[in-house]
C-alpha cells in the first residue's frame, strides 16, 4: 500500500522531532561540564547566573531546532515535488562565485536522467 503524501510528511516530522530532541538532550549534558567562565560578564552586565544559565540553554535549543527546521522543510518541499513531478530530481551546481559552499542544491520539474 502506498504511502501518502501527508503520512510521509508525518513520518519524517515525527523523525525530525526525536532527533531535535536527543540534539539537545546531548547538549544539555555537555553544558553541565562547560566552562562558565562567560557568566562573569553576564553578573557585570547585571544578568543573574540563572538567567544566564538559561539564556545559554534557549541559545543551544534555538541553534538545533533553527537548524533541524530548515532541513525538515528542504526534505518536505523535494517531497512534494517529487509527489507532483515525480521524474524530477535534485542537480548540484558549482559555486563559481565563491569558496563557500562548493555547490548549491536545486530541485529541478525534470531532469535529463534516463
Amino acid at each position: 500500500m502506498k504511502q501518502t503524501l501527508e503520512t510521509r510528511i508525518r513520518e519524517l516530522a515525527a523523525n525530525y522531532a526525536v532527533l531535535l530532541q536527543q540534539k539537545i538532550d546531548r547538549r544539555l549534558q555537555e553544558m553541565e561540564t562547560d566552562d562558565h567562565s562567560h557568566f562573569l560578564i553576564y553578573r557585570v552586565l547585571g544578568v543573574s547566573d540563572e538567567e544566564g544559565r538559561l539564556i545559554d540553554v534557549y541559545q543551544n535549543k534555538g541553534r538545533f531546532l533553527y537548524n533541524t527546521a530548515g532541513r525538515f522543510l528542504e526534505e518536505v518541499a523535494k517531497l512534494c515535488f517529487l509527489s507532483r513531478y515525480p521524474d524530477s530530481g535534485s542537480l548540484k551546481i558549482p559555486n563559481t562565485r565563491g569558496q563557500r559552499p562548493k555547490t548549491f542544491e536545486i530541485v529541478c520539474g525534470r531532469t535529463n536522467r534516463r
